[in-house]
């Protein structure tokens, strides 16, 4: 059934921390957001530390009581935190939410988590405390760089990379990378001389390797945010640098990359790069504060390094940006195959970006995937769809802005669609579209019984911890949400879906028809005969080229029939079955056909949940049993 699981979500701002001195306060900003009327909140802070047994007073975090007088959905606050002693600190914030009376429920629960990592006099945080020692060490290396990664870094500032032509090499990004792999082992090396860790206790053995003999490196990325299961990684790129500057390149096939060993005692440093060969490239944007004061934006390609070790399972800061990597190259191959459809060349996909948001940036063709979004592969599909729809031609944008999936001709948050039929229409049709193509694509996923929620009829979207906010049955028509019309994404998604089931599964069906879907498209055929090249405005002009397609005559065809002019009885029944799947949503007109009795009189209607106006022209004919028009 379709549902809003959990509809309340926090967002911390991780991405602008600097670092703080130990002892001194800093306030985090953070984001509350509840979709129901309420009257309290309470955030409760507790911490783990994974390698030192710190207590209470080694970390202050002050509780939050937060009060909705003005009946907002987001509520802004500061999380104060003050770290007094070095370590790593994973905090978990216990969100409660007491709801207005009127509704007859109480309470709404969920929780936030980031991390902190403190030494030296100076603590950072992040999302995960390994990601907060990441980007100590970033900080660090980045702003006392050697002359050669200073020139190299230089060439990563916000307004340099635009382009492919400014597009840093493999070698390039991999001296940036091991610069601030050598600074984090610097770090993790004056820790655990300072502080006996399981830092220490978990270094691998380092392997004896002898000149001649072949090696298998073996890389998997962990499908989930407590690093508790991994899969092997797929087509990122790879590079090993021998301590005799022997250099080894390729790319990962199914987690492997074998190279053969130059010299005996041969030690390496290996630097994956979250690169599909000229595809695409994960990048993340930094803020970098210099000895001298002045704040600069790098943009960083990500990578992970690792020395030494044969097998590695990333768990470092990168960590959650592999699953990111991992959905965007597997939906890039099920597009080729499947749409016979490639995105252009070198485009990039930027994560842990700013804001509680998830987007594809029109301008510029890029995708930006927000904290909460890593492991949702259905969100990273949908915002892939989007792409699609722009780099193909086939959605012309009207409007853009905030959406729930209801009905976005009666949305006060988006003045754009609000009472406006052409924008409401074209905002849903466009947020629609990028479901329906995007986890249609994942139902042909290498990563199905692999990946969460990958390869289902549903759209999944999870908060930060792991639990489901939002469970969308693509298959139940009937409960839909319970909106209909065509200013609704969830209609027009689900519209698609059912017209792209090449099986005809016999789904759930709206009350409009007895009868089950005799349409038979796959996804490829309603990409390329559909869409394709077509800057389609709204689902009518979908309907249009179906028409055309599926019946065989333009959808006016009718209007120069004369009376008695006998019309092809595989016409009218196709005419019919194209029009009942578009009347189950409320996009088109219904005339009720379950009921097996003789009319006594014709009654048409339209399904509705929202004040968008219905069809305003329809043209009705009548015919007698010879199939001619009376």
């Amino acid at each position: 059934m379709s549902k809003i699981s959990n509809p309340i979500n926090a967002w911390l701002n991780t991405q602008d921390s600097q670092f703080t001195p130990t002892g001194k306060s800093v306030l985090i900003p953070l984001e509350l957001k509840v979709l129901k009327d309420w009257t309290e909140a309470t955030i409760d802070f507790s911490f783990t530390s994974p390698d030192r047994n710190l207590t209470a007073s080694s970390i202050k975090i002050s509780p939050i009581v937060l009060k909705n007088h003005k009946a907002q959905q987001i509520t802004k606050t500061d999380v104060n935190l003050t770290v007094s002693e070095d370590g790593f600190y994973d905090i978990e914030a216990k969100i409660t939410v007491t709801l207005d009376s009127k509704t007859g429920e109480n309470k709404l629960l969920t929780t936030l988590r980031f991390g902190v990592f403190s030494f030296q006099g100076k603590y950072i945080y992040d999302f995960s405390s390994q990601a907060a020692l990441d980007k100590y060490a970033e900080i660090e290396a980045l702003s006392k760089p050697n002359k050669e990664v200073k020139t190299l870094i230089n060439l990563a500032e916000t307004n340099k990379i635009t382009s492919s032509d400014n597009k840093l090499t493999m070698e390039q990004m991999g001296e940036i990378s091991r610069h601030i792999f050598a600074e984090k082992q610097k770090i993790e090396a004056l820790y655990n001389n300072q502080y006996p860790s399981l830092l220490r206790q978990s270094l691998p053995t380092k392997p004896s390797l002898r000149r001649g003999q072949k090696v298998t490196l073996i890389v998997r990325w962990s499908i989930n945010s407590e690093n508790t299961d991994f899969l092997p990684l797929d087509k990122a790129a790879i590079e090993v640098k021998g301590s005799d500057g022997s250099r080894f390149k390729g790319v990962l096939n199914e987690g492997k990359f074998t190279f053969t060993v130059p010299k005996d005692n041969f030690t390496f440093t290996a630097t994956v790069f979250a690169e599909y060969s000229d595809k695409f490239t994960v990048y993340r944007q930094i803020e970098i504060i210099d000895q001298n004061g002045k704040k600069s934006s790098k943009v960083i390609p990500i990578t992970t390094n690792f020395s030494d070790q044969l097998n590695y399972d990333i768990t470092d800061g990168t960590a959650p940006f592999w699953s990111v990597f991992s959905a965007v190259m597997d939906l890039t191959d099920i597009a080729k195959k499947r749409l016979k459809f490639e995105r252009e060349k070198n485009k990039k996909v930027y994560v842990d970006v700013k804001k509680d948001s998830t987007y594809y940036q029109l301008l510029n063709g890029e995708i930006y995937i927000g904290n909460d979004d890593f492991y949702d592969w259905d969100v990273i599909a949908h915002e892939f769809g989007h792409a699609i729809a722009n780099e193909s031609n086939s959605i012309k944008f009207i409007a853009g802005g905030p959406h729930t999936g209801d009905n976005q001709y009666d949305y006060p948050d988006n003045k754009k669609t609000l009472n406006n039929k052409k924008n409401s229409l074209g905002l849903a049709f466009n947020e629609g579209y990028g479901t329906w193509v995007g986890v249609r694509l994942l139902k042909e996923s290498n990563y199905i019984n692999k990946m969460p929620y990958v390869g289902d009829d549903f759209y999944i979207d999870r908060a930060q911890n792991g639990s489901v906010m939002i469970n969308i049955d693509l298959t139940e028509h009937e409960t839909t949400h319970y909106v209909y019309g065509e200013d609704t994404e969830l209609a027009i998604t689900a519209l698609l879906w059912q017209l792209s089931d090449q099986n005809k599964n016999p789904y759930i069906r709206a009350l409009c028809s007895r009868n089950t879907d005799y349409i038979s498209y796959s996804l490829g055929d309603i990409f390329n005969k559909i869409f394709k090249g077509r800057q389609l405005e709204s689902i009518s002009d979908f309907y249009q080229g179906m028409f055309i397609d599926y019946v065989g005559v333009q959808s006016n065809f009718l209007r120069t029939a004369v009376s008695g002019t006998k019309i092809k009885e595989k016409i009218l029944q196709r005419i019919h079955d194209l029009a009942m799947p578009f009347a189950e949503f409320g996009i088109g007109i219904n005339i009720d056909d379950t009921k097996s009795n003789e009319f006594k009189k014709l009654c048409w209607s339209q399904l509705k949940s929202g004040l968008l106006p219905g069809h305003d022209h329809f043209d009705i004919y009548f015919f007698n049993d010879d199939q001619e028009v009376v």
